[in-house]
């Protein structure tokens, strides 16, 4: 009686009561005992095994009409769930007896909960149920446990706290797993523990967190600004180190379009890497740092986390910018320029940053960067010119080159297009289409769908720049192009890592 004469009075007089209204509308989660598990493991569905992975516990990738699952093999009861909450409390009363600083690791969690569960659970059922303690309890629930196979993984996506976690599988595509958050404070305490060391959290104050955890790139949003409570995107590096090796193994890119990168970087050229989300821009980007020079100083330019590699690099210096705290990529790329860099690589580039980067060009460093974009060639010119870019028609005349970045299946990526740039007022050229009053441009397709145009390239801008540069004639140049095309289709070992990086060093003689 008093909750409805509380609710019909609050209407009438429009008493605010956020926290009395969202407690009505169910809109607030009442934070669970400490035992209660975070971590909700569903009994897998019916299907055919596709593959199993060698993590443990067993999992595997199940064939339904629905699509593709990803399976944790234990089959949980709810006894055992009654059983694993006691284990959790001796778990975390050990832990808290125990006076230590330091996080229990998830094997010290495992070694306790099976102390407890011995007594309370058939032998055979102990190491499963102690693994699901475990990950609860020291690990980040669900999440840790997807993690021990992330070399099959790219992505964990949760669309809501307590709905299927996803994962992107690099076989198999986007799969609905049998693992979710119990609720909410499930999700949030995970996500804390992840992002713990980075003295972030995530919380009504900071409900929208980008953070770098290891090799993985996270990304969280809560109330009010997800809708459905919760809500984290999780990219799994894989291997760590990405190289040109491994772009020619998994036919990103082949030896001739390594070598037309190869010449343009020698050249200094200005280049953007366009393409959809998760296209490999980035992956490139990484990569083409082999073919830097070791004597130049390098200034990277990120948003809160460290993507792009500088293996290969002599002098490489790396700063961070965040659109939700103080020092926005635009300042930060303000303050590169002032370090006297040889070049800038930003990892991003979508907002006003793209305005001092160019600035920069035009006055000798030269740039790379990535962009989103479903196109490339002419429509990379039209996005730069208008909001949020907005860059102006005489400095936009900067760019030399643009890479358009393309996800051909579930487990490839491919360079579908090269494009120079020829610019009038650079006196490259007298005909083109006109961007506005102020500039004229010619747009030539060097490579279309993974393939160089050899034609192309006997008249392209490049062959003409490094020509000049070098005092050498333009079949010189091609020459030169056929040397480093055959050096790199030589030296690429796939069984060993950075072979073609090493290749590089030594016709530098670094």
């Amino acid at each position: 009686m008093i909750i409805y004469l509380s609710k019909r009075y609050a209407r009438m007089f429009r008493i605010r009561c956020p926290k009395l209204t969202q407690l009505f509308n169910n809109k607030v989660e009442r934070e669970p005992r400490l035992s209660k598990l975070g971590t909700i493991v569903s009994k897998s569905e019916n299907g055919s095994v596709v593959e199993e992975a060698g993590a443990v516990p067993r999992r595997a990738i199940l064939k339904s009409a629905n699509g593709y699952l990803y399976s944790l093999l234990l089959d949980i009861s709810g006894h055992d769930i009654k059983c694993m909450e006691i284990s959790k409390e001796f778990v975390i009363s050990s832990v808290a007896t125990n006076n230590s600083e330091s996080r229990p690791t998830i094997n010290d969690a495992a070694q306790l909960a099976k102390l407890r569960l011995s007594s309370l659970v058939p032998p055979d059922r102990v190491e499963a149920l102690s693994y699901v303690v475990a990950h609860d309890t020291a690990g980040y629930g669900p999440i840790s446990m997807i993690l021990e196979d992330k070399q099959n993984i790219e992505e964990i996506e949760i669309n809501s706290p307590q709905s299927p976690v996803i994962v992107y599988s690099t076989k198999y595509g986007r799969c609905i797993t049998n693992l979710r958050f119990s609720g909410e404070f499930a999700f949030r305490s995970a996500i804390n523990r992840m992002i713990a060391e980075n003295e972030k959290e995530i919380n009504e104050n900071t409900p929208i967190i980008d953070a770098q955890v290891a090799d993985l790139r996270l990304h969280a949003q809560m109330r009010p600004y997800a809708v459905s409570g919760a809500t984290a995107s999780i990219r799994v590096g894989g291997r760590k180190e990405i190289d040109l090796g491994y772009l020619l193994d998994r036919h990103t890119a082949t030896p001739d379009i390594l070598a037309y990168l190869w010449l343009a970087i020698e050249c200094k050229y200005n280049m953007i890497v366009s393409g959809a989300p998760a296209s490999g821009k980035t992956t490139l980007l990484s990569a083409l740092n082999a073919f830097v020079p070791s004597n130049e100083k390098v200034i990277t330019v990120e948003e809160d986390v460290n993507e792009i590699k500088g293996s290969g690099i002599g002098n490489v210096i790396a700063l961070y910018g965040s659109r939700y705290n103080s020092v926005t990529p635009k300042e930060q790329v303000i303050n590169a320029l002032r370090m006297r860099p040889s070049r800038i690589i930003i990892g991003e580039m979508r907002g006003d940053e793209a305005k001092d980067l160019f600035m920069g060009a035009n006055i000798g460093i030269s740039f790379a960067a990535t962009m989103h974009s479903n196109e490339g060639g002419m429509q990379i010119l039209k996005k730069l010119m208008v909001k949020p870019m907005c860059i102006d028609i005489k400095g936009i005349g900067a760019l030399d080159i643009a890479i358009y970045m393309k996800q051909v299946d579930i487990s490839r990526r491919t360079i579908s297009g090269i494009s120079e740039y020829r610019w009038l007022s650079r006196a490259e050229t007298s005909e083109g289409t006109c961007l506005g009053d102020e500039d004229m441009v010619q747009v030539n397709e060097i490579i279309k769908e993974c393939r160089i145009d050899r034609s192309a390239l006997k008249e392209s801008k490049l062959v003409g720049t490094y020509s000049r540069i070098n005092g050498i004639t333009a079949k010189d140049t091609l020459r030169e192009f056929e040397k480093r095309e055959k050096l790199i289709e030589k030296s690429a070992d796939h069984s060993r890592s950075n072979s073609v990086e090493e290749a590089i060093r030594k016709y530098y003689g670094w």
